[in-house]
């Protein structure tokens, strides 16, 4: 596996990165267990980086399959916090649940703003301290927006920019993908270190994977391309054709072929929380299905030309009435 230095971070990481928030609750539901088998196949595969999120709940799914080789990886993890309290919390749980005395990439998770980047600037100045103390090796931020990408290559305190990319813009909330990817090069004459998300439009790509890889792989800047695995087979199948090398077919007929999908239960109150945390713009509720006797104000929809399964949304939920299967 190729491996590349992110930015001036001197970090070593694999071209092709692991993202695990497939694993979680409200997507394949895995056990620690479970993923931390697929973890360490995709280390056996000459995977190095993995990157995971304090809201995932897949921090231990992470532990479990890198025990006993933590220091020939870089894991990435992410935190909403927007105060210093609420960074210090999440910073000690990750360190417990990742079992490290270090963490090698903290991310401020998605930047939503400008102003949202600014309001955060006490979790920067911890992230800051920690960094001098040794116990992060570098700052991060994930972004869904091209102004937003502006704003964090503009701020000298972050080193790594992750944002959402692929050929078909899909989950770019605003401006192109040829704006996304100058901002890229922004980033990259910065001499930050450049980390791409959803590379496969979350699974709505898996049709045209070896294009989306190669798209990303000839812009030639990119340090690491992070995609969402939840099974042996699917490392085994990303693995491959990112290196260039047939799948066998025994691995095509293992790997799940259904488009995956939200799907939002019958029980829905239409309360609109779920609305709130899509950043995408992908749900709305339909006001025209509320019934007051069981005390449901509507009924959540999705546009699946916008949503790129996150799983943001269920996360937001009071019900438990949504999930991305």
């Amino acid at each position: 596996m190729i491996q590349n230095i992110l930015g001036h971070t001197g970090i070593r990481v694999s071209k092709l990165s692991m993202g695990t928030l497939i694993f979680s609750k409200n997507q394949a539901a895995l056990s620690p267990e479970e993923g931390g088998r697929v973890v360490r196949k995709a280390f056996n595969s000459g995977i190095n980086f993995f990157d995971t999120g304090a809201a995932y709940g897949t921090q231990p799914h992470v532990c479990e399959g890198l025990k006993g080789i933590e220091d020939k990886v870089v894991i990435s993890t992410k935190s909403h916090a927007k105060t210093r309290e609420a960074i210090e919390k999440d910073f000690k749980a990750s360190l417990q649940e990742l079992d490290r005395e270090y963490i090698d990439l903290y991310q401020l998770h998605l930047v939503e703003s400008p102003a949202d980047l600014a309001a955060r600037r006490e979790v920067i100045d911890f992230l800051l301290e920690r960094k001098r103390g040794g116990q992060i090796r570098a700052i991060g931020a994930s972004v869904h927006r091209v102004e937003v990408a502006r704003a964090v290559v503009a701020e000298p305190d972050i080193d790594i920019l992750f944002p959402i990319l692929n050929f078909r813009g899909l989950g770019i909330m605003d401006g192109s993908v040829d704006d996304m990817i100058e901002v890229c090069r922004q980033a990259d004459r910065r001499d930050m270190g450049i980390m791409v998300m959803k590379p496969l439009g979350g699974g709505n790509l898996r049709t045209s994977q070896k294009e989306a890889f190669y798209f990303l792989r000839s812009l030639g800047f990119l340090d690491s391309i992070c995609v969402g695995m939840k099974s042996l087979a699917e490392v085994e199948m990303n693995v491959t054709i990112f290196e260039g090398r047939p799948v066998s077919q025994e691995i095509w007929l293992q790997v799940e072929t259904v488009p995956r999908r939200l799907k939002i239960n019958r029980f829905c109150k239409g309360c609109g929380e779920c609305v709130n945390a899509c950043a995408q713009d992908a749900l709305s509720v339909d006001l025209s299905k509320a019934d007051p006797s069981e005390g449901k104000k509507g009924q959540a929809t999705v546009d699946k030309e916008k949503c790129i399964l996150c799983g943001y949304c269920a996360e937001a939920c009071p019900e438990f009435a949504m999930r991305v299967i």
